[in-house]
């Protein structure tokens, strides 16, 4: 009967997608206007209108699929999409002539565009209450391939933002950890054979920080630079940042006659991470911010809004104008950057291994191809941008056994990878032990940004009560999250907040928030006694008025809170682990012994050190984008 069930969800899906090819060409862009990458990977592939003939005969044929779907049971999709295809075409409509597949996998993705059109015309918002392409048109670096795989179950990404039960062609609705098997005794033989090419800097990592440093590095004057991304699109864990990034000093503070300063943001910096940070990582994030903020403002980014999350003294994250998610707009920015830059991003290419030789100089990495298998690609420079280990639990765990199990808001590549390779050739790290909890997460993983709280929202308990300072640091708050019954809270929002930030709409779309128009429907949706959370929001109510709270001796109550009320069911999850490599303020990587491992440079949350003992909001992208272009200019400088 399940089986039944889904095979009639694929045919669903199949049809929609021969009623896009059936439907007149509304054609947007050729190879002659296209804006398309220089590299293998690239995002769009260009279509001539004399192609979509092909495309609509290609119908018929397709159309095939639908009659012989009964034949495949929901875990024949889930194996990939070739089963789909079989019926009408062969192998060498999706593969070159010779059959070598790249990791990439750039000229396959340019055959299902041949076919199916571009990602563009399959968004149709007007076909579905969801339409997942229109969903993520946006994001501007998706490809087909990222969601539908050929031969193999894809392992999607999609749960790192949504939790709903969902099946794709070729795809798997389960969010599964990105871990790397690796076979020691390819490695070596890979080592032995050398280089099979050969670049100025390899970046490892197509997050905020690892883009960053290659286009850093090539405004330095570095033309072949190679970035590798073990997942099937780029942007990382910052992809997920909601919030913001911090900077003081900003032309967007001065602009709105914000009097904050670096000195003010340094100390916030220091006492957020308990006076474990180190000094001068801390001085350096300070200083950096305002520049990195005009850097990137320069190659495009909207960061002309600011908002004040938790531990923070003035209004310093950026984001973009309306509050919409920084993260996906940082990236598609820093995204669209490496393509002007020729800059190649290379998915499904994890590194696996560093190459050092007995002079304690870096001489490349090993990378095991999704397809290509293991090989080793050298380089003068090497910059790890991997990100932290908050999705590996196991990794975790071992630091922190009170953490075992625990969800993450994290995207589910944040393996620790880099730092196993630092610690594998004696490199130093530091910290490992400092794990941050997000204090709202919603069905334990899906961030829900604490600019929410910096713009009104307040945190109940079940009997109705307020119970802490909501715009108290982050380990502060999810600790008195964990007091409470149940583990959890309730975050309670007006339309003042809906109206500040864009972002939170999306939480409606996704079926996180529920609306109450009285406190018997509060009452009804949580179990909190009306009596109570009436008494306890007409008392914050008037804290807000006068801008004392003399309960949590909250100071920025920016909005009261009245109805609608928006509601969302919040717990702590695993956010961000603050430890990592060792690093010094030139983001130069060290061995254990104190020895300077030469042209191995590191940043973002693979590095430790920058936080200490916690993080506040808004610190990481600036963390990133501060320290990774250190990186890409302190890697330039080795490489020439």
């Amino acid at each position: 009967m399940d089986d039944c069930k889904y095979t009639i969800i694929h045919l669903i899906y199949l049809s929609h997608f021969i009623f896009i090819f059936t439907q007149p060409s509304t054609h947007k862009k050729n190879k002659a206007t296209a804006t398309t990458s220089t590299f293998e990977n690239s995002f769009y592939y260009g279509l001539n209108p004399n192609q979509y003939g092909k495309a609509i005969m290609k119908v018929s044929k397709l159309s095939l699929v639908v009659s012989g779907a009964l034949f495949f049971s929901a875990g024949s999709f889930a194996q990939g999409i070739v089963p789909m295809h079989k019926e009408f075409t062969s192998c060498d409509s999706c593969h070159s002539q010779d059959m070598v597949v790249r990791d990439a996998l750039a000229q396959e993705n340019a055959a299902c565009v041949d076919c199916h059109g571009e990602y563009e015309e399959l968004a149709t918002p007007d076909s579905h209450d969801i339409d997942p392409h229109d969903s993520h048109l946006d994001l501007g670096n998706l490809n087909c391939t990222t969601c539908h795989s050929g031969h193999q179950q894809g392992n999607l990404m999609c749960n790192s933002c949504h939790d709903f039960d969902m099946s794709l062609p070729g795809g798997s609705n389960e969010w599964q950890p990105t871990k790397v098997d690796v076979n020691p005794e390819m490695v070596k033989k890979a080592i032995q054979a050398g280089p099979k090419e050969q670049h100025d800097i390899i970046v490892i990592g197509s997050g905020a920080s690892g883009t960053t440093a290659a286009v850093a590095a090539s405004q330095a004057g570095i033309d072949n630079i190679l970035i590798l991304e073990k997942e099937p699109l780029p942007g990382g864990n910052s992809m997920l940042a909601a919030g913001g990034m911090a900077s003081a000093e900003s032309s967007t503070q001065k602009a709105l006659k914000i009097g904050d300063t670096k000195e003010v943001w340094y100390n916030d910096i220091m006492k957020g991470g308990y006076q474990h940070n180190d000094k001068a990582l801390a001085r350096t994030l300070a200083e950096g911010g305002a520049e990195s903020i005009d850097w990137l403002k320069d190659l495009g980014a909207d960061l002309n809004s600011v908002g004040r999350p938790g531990g923070h003294s003035y209004e310093r994250v950026h984001r973009p104008t309306g509050g919409a998610k920084a993260g996906p707009h940082i990236m598609k920015t820093l995204i669209a950057a490496t393509e002007k830059e020729q800059i190649e991003i290379r998915v499904n290419a994890p590194a696996v291994k560093l190459v050092v030789d007995d002079k304690d100089q870096i001489q490349g990495v090993v990378v095991k191809g999704k397809h290509q298998g293991y090989y080793m690609v050298g380089a003068k420079s090497v910059v790890i941008a991997s990100g932290g280990f908050a999705a590996n639990n196991d990794m975790v765990a071992s630091f922190r056994s009170d953490l075992k199990g625990v969800a993450t808001t994290n995207n589910k590549g944040n393996q620790g990878d880099g730092i196993k390779m630092v610690e594998e050739i004696g490199g130093k790290v530091r910290d490992v032990k400092e794990i941050q909890l997000f204090p709202t997460a919603a069905k334990g993983k899906i961030l829900i940004t604490g600019t929410i709280r910096g713009a009104g929202a307040i945190l109940l308990n079940d009997q109705g009560e307020r119970f802490v300072d909501e715009l108290g640091t982050r380990d502060v708050v999810s600790g008195a999250i964990i007091d409470q019954s149940n583990n959890h809270a309730w975050m309670l929002y007006d339309q003042d907040v809906v109206n500040e930030l864009s972002q939170v709409k999306g939480l409606e779309i996704l079926g996180l928030v529920d609306i109450v128009n009285s406190y018997q429907e509060m009452e009804k949706l949580t179990g909190m006694p009306a009596a109570k959370a009436k008494a306890t929001l007409e008392r914050y109510n008037q804290f807000q008025q006068t801008g004392k709270d003399l309960d949590f001796g909250k100071k920025f109550m920016k909005t009261d809170v009245r109805f609608p009320i928006y509601v969302v069911d919040v717990a702590p999850a695993i956010h961000h682990t603050m430890g990592g490599i060792a690093i010094n303020e030139n983001t130069e990587v060290f061995l254990n012994d104190g020895t300077k491992i030469k042209g191995l440079y590191a940043s973002g949350e693979v590095t430790g050190g920058v936080h200490g003992k916690n993080r506040l909001g808004g610190n990481a992208i600036a963390d990133t984008v501060v320290f990774g272009r250190i990186a890409g200019a302190e890697a330039a400088k080795q490489a020439k």
